[in-house]
Protein backbone atom coordinates (compact mmCIF):
# COMPACT_ATOMS: atom_id res chain seq x y z
CA UNK A 1 0.00 0.00 0.00
CA UNK A 2 1.07 3.86 -0.85
CA UNK A 3 2.55 5.55 2.05
CA UNK A 4 0.13 7.99 3.82
CA UNK A 5 1.39 11.80 3.55
CA UNK A 6 1.16 14.15 6.08
CA UNK A 7 1.64 17.74 5.62
CA UNK A 8 3.48 19.26 8.66
CA UNK A 9 4.58 23.12 8.80
CA UNK A 10 7.54 24.45 10.19
CA UNK A 11 9.69 27.01 10.96
CA UNK A 12 13.55 26.81 10.94
CA UNK A 13 13.61 29.04 13.41
CA UNK A 14 11.29 26.82 15.94
CA UNK A 15 12.83 24.86 18.63
CA UNK A 16 9.68 22.73 19.22
CA UNK A 17 10.27 22.10 14.91
CA UNK A 18 13.36 20.71 15.56
CA UNK A 19 12.46 18.29 18.23
CA UNK A 20 9.49 17.11 15.87
CA UNK A 21 11.93 16.43 13.48
CA UNK A 22 14.30 14.44 15.62
CA UNK A 23 11.42 12.41 17.27
CA UNK A 24 10.37 11.45 13.86
CA UNK A 25 13.98 10.09 12.72
CA UNK A 26 13.45 7.81 15.73
CA UNK A 27 10.08 6.35 14.28
CA UNK A 28 11.47 5.84 10.63
CA UNK A 29 10.68 2.89 8.80
CA UNK A 30 7.70 2.19 11.98
CA UNK A 31 5.35 3.76 9.96
CA UNK A 32 4.03 4.08 6.42
CA UNK A 33 4.08 7.81 5.73
CA UNK A 34 5.58 10.41 4.11
CA UNK A 35 6.46 13.89 6.16
CA UNK A 36 5.31 16.68 3.44
CA UNK A 37 7.36 19.32 4.97
CA UNK A 38 5.12 22.88 4.51
CA UNK A 39 7.51 26.26 5.78
CA UNK A 40 5.75 29.32 7.39
CA UNK A 41 7.19 31.94 8.80
CA UNK A 42 5.97 32.38 12.27
CA UNK A 43 7.27 36.15 12.87
CA UNK A 44 5.08 37.09 10.22
CA UNK A 45 1.71 35.24 11.49
CA UNK A 46 1.81 35.98 15.15
CA UNK A 47 2.61 39.21 16.39
CA UNK A 48 4.53 37.92 20.01
CA UNK A 49 7.16 37.06 17.92
CA UNK A 50 9.87 39.60 16.64
CA UNK A 51 13.12 38.75 15.22
CA UNK A 52 16.32 39.53 16.81
CA UNK A 53 14.56 39.41 20.36
CA UNK A 54 15.42 37.69 23.13
CA UNK A 55 14.25 34.44 24.31
CA UNK A 56 12.76 34.43 27.72
CA UNK A 57 13.37 31.91 30.21
CA UNK A 58 9.65 30.55 30.37
CA UNK A 59 9.84 30.20 26.42
CA UNK A 60 13.12 28.34 27.21
CA UNK A 61 11.73 26.31 30.12
CA UNK A 62 9.01 24.95 27.62
CA UNK A 63 11.20 24.39 25.28
CA UNK A 64 13.93 22.27 27.54
CA UNK A 65 10.84 20.44 29.12
CA UNK A 66 9.53 18.92 25.78
CA UNK A 67 13.14 18.25 24.75
CA UNK A 68 13.30 16.38 28.05
CA UNK A 69 9.89 14.34 27.43
CA UNK A 70 10.73 13.28 24.14
CA UNK A 71 14.75 12.62 24.41
CA UNK A 72 16.10 15.37 22.09
CA UNK A 73 19.00 17.09 23.00
CA UNK A 74 19.32 20.95 21.26
CA UNK A 75 20.62 24.03 21.58
CA UNK A 76 18.34 27.16 22.10
CA UNK A 77 19.18 30.40 20.13
CA UNK A 78 19.46 33.74 22.50
CA UNK A 79 17.37 35.27 20.60
CA UNK A 80 14.57 34.58 17.24
CA UNK A 81 15.95 33.70 14.15
CA UNK A 82 15.03 35.44 11.20
CA UNK A 83 14.32 32.31 9.13
CA UNK A 84 12.67 34.65 5.89
CA UNK A 85 15.84 33.79 3.31
CA UNK A 86 15.86 29.85 5.05
CA UNK A 87 12.94 29.12 4.43
CA UNK A 88 12.96 30.57 0.92
CA UNK A 89 16.15 28.51 0.32
CA UNK A 90 14.31 25.11 1.26
CA UNK A 91 11.77 26.16 -2.17
CA UNK A 92 15.25 26.72 -3.64
CA UNK A 93 16.67 23.17 -2.61
CA UNK A 94 13.27 21.48 -3.78
CA UNK A 95 14.13 22.46 -7.16
CA UNK A 96 17.39 20.78 -7.06
CA UNK A 97 16.19 17.76 -5.47
CA UNK A 98 18.31 18.72 -2.39
CA UNK A 99 15.64 19.74 -0.14
CA UNK A 100 15.81 16.74 2.45
CA UNK A 101 20.17 17.35 2.48
CA UNK A 102 19.31 21.53 3.06
CA UNK A 103 16.23 20.95 5.82
CA UNK A 104 18.76 18.39 7.35
CA UNK A 105 21.78 21.11 7.55
CA UNK A 106 19.71 23.92 8.22
CA UNK A 107 18.30 22.59 11.46
CA UNK A 108 21.96 21.08 12.25
CA UNK A 109 22.93 24.93 12.01
CA UNK A 110 20.88 26.51 14.23
CA UNK A 111 20.18 23.46 16.76
CA UNK A 112 23.47 22.01 17.64
CA UNK A 113 26.01 24.67 16.02
CA UNK A 114 24.39 27.57 17.10
CA UNK A 115 24.57 29.48 13.79
CA UNK A 116 22.58 32.41 12.99
CA UNK A 117 20.82 31.17 9.78
CA UNK A 118 18.80 34.84 9.76
CA UNK A 119 22.73 36.01 8.19
CA UNK A 120 22.90 35.64 4.47
CA UNK A 121 26.29 34.62 4.23
CA UNK A 122 26.39 31.82 6.70
CA UNK A 123 22.70 30.44 5.08
CA UNK A 124 25.09 30.40 1.96
CA UNK A 125 27.83 28.51 3.39
CA UNK A 126 25.13 25.89 4.66
CA UNK A 127 23.59 25.60 1.31
CA UNK A 128 26.73 24.86 -0.55
CA UNK A 129 27.70 22.31 1.96
CA UNK A 130 25.09 20.56 0.46
CA UNK A 131 26.18 20.98 -2.42
CA UNK A 132 23.41 24.22 -3.79
CA UNK A 133 25.21 26.73 -5.90
CA UNK A 134 25.46 29.86 -3.49
CA UNK A 135 25.85 32.57 -6.19
CA UNK A 136 22.36 31.23 -7.47
CA UNK A 137 20.48 30.98 -4.09
CA UNK A 138 21.70 34.28 -3.55
CA UNK A 139 20.24 35.73 -6.90
CA UNK A 140 17.10 33.79 -6.33
CA UNK A 141 16.51 35.45 -2.34
CA UNK A 142 17.68 39.03 -3.83
CA UNK A 143 14.82 38.84 -6.35
CA UNK A 144 12.79 37.21 -4.22
CA UNK A 145 11.47 34.16 -6.54
CA UNK A 146 10.30 32.50 -3.99
CA UNK A 147 8.69 34.69 -1.29
CA UNK A 148 5.44 34.28 -2.85
CA UNK A 149 5.52 30.57 -2.17
CA UNK A 150 6.21 30.58 1.00
CA UNK A 151 3.50 33.25 1.62
CA UNK A 152 0.94 31.05 -0.18
CA UNK A 153 2.16 28.50 2.51
CA UNK A 154 1.33 30.61 5.29
CA UNK A 155 -2.02 31.56 3.97
CA UNK A 156 -2.58 27.85 3.50
CA UNK A 157 -1.72 27.42 7.12
CA UNK A 158 -4.24 30.51 7.90
CA UNK A 159 -6.87 28.50 6.31
CA UNK A 160 -6.67 25.13 8.04
CA UNK A 161 -6.27 27.59 11.24
CA UNK A 162 -2.66 26.32 12.32
CA UNK A 163 -2.11 28.20 15.70
CA UNK A 164 1.01 26.49 16.81
CA UNK A 165 4.13 25.14 15.33
CA UNK A 166 5.24 22.07 14.56
CA UNK A 167 1.39 21.02 13.26
CA UNK A 168 1.01 17.91 11.70
CA UNK A 169 -2.15 17.68 9.59
CA UNK A 170 -4.17 14.50 10.06
CA UNK A 171 -6.57 14.69 7.58
CA UNK A 172 -8.50 17.83 8.35
CA UNK A 173 -7.23 17.33 12.21
CA UNK A 174 -4.36 19.70 13.55
CA UNK A 175 -2.02 18.29 15.70
CA UNK A 176 -0.40 20.43 17.17
CA UNK A 177 3.07 20.38 18.62
CA UNK A 178 5.29 17.06 19.32
CA UNK A 179 4.92 14.26 21.77
CA UNK A 180 7.51 11.66 22.89
CA UNK A 181 7.96 9.04 19.64
CA UNK A 182 5.82 6.20 21.27
CA UNK A 183 2.53 8.71 21.68
CA UNK A 184 3.13 10.26 17.94
CA UNK A 185 3.56 6.49 16.63
CA UNK A 186 -0.06 5.65 18.02
CA UNK A 187 -1.22 8.82 17.07
CA UNK A 188 -0.44 8.71 13.31
CA UNK A 189 -0.86 4.47 13.38
CA UNK A 190 -4.86 5.77 14.38
CA UNK A 191 -5.19 8.33 11.69
CA UNK A 192 -3.53 5.84 8.95
CA UNK A 193 -5.99 3.13 9.71
CA UNK A 194 -8.78 5.34 9.42
CA UNK A 195 -7.78 6.54 6.51
CA UNK A 196 -7.39 3.12 4.94
CA UNK A 197 -10.47 2.33 6.41
CA UNK A 198 -12.32 5.05 4.12
CA UNK A 199 -10.44 4.21 1.25
CA UNK A 200 -11.77 0.41 1.26
CA UNK A 201 -15.39 1.15 2.00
Amino acid sequence: MANVIIPIYYDYASSLCYVAKKVMEQLHGKLEIELLWKGVQIARRHQGWKNGEMIGDEAKGKIFRVARETGVTLQVPDHWLDSAYALEGAEFAKEYDKFTEYHDAIFKAVFEDGKDIGGLFTLLRIAESVGLSPDGLEATLKEGRFTNRVKETEAEAQRFQVVGYPTFMLGAFPLIGIQPAETMRLLIQRYIDKAREQVTH
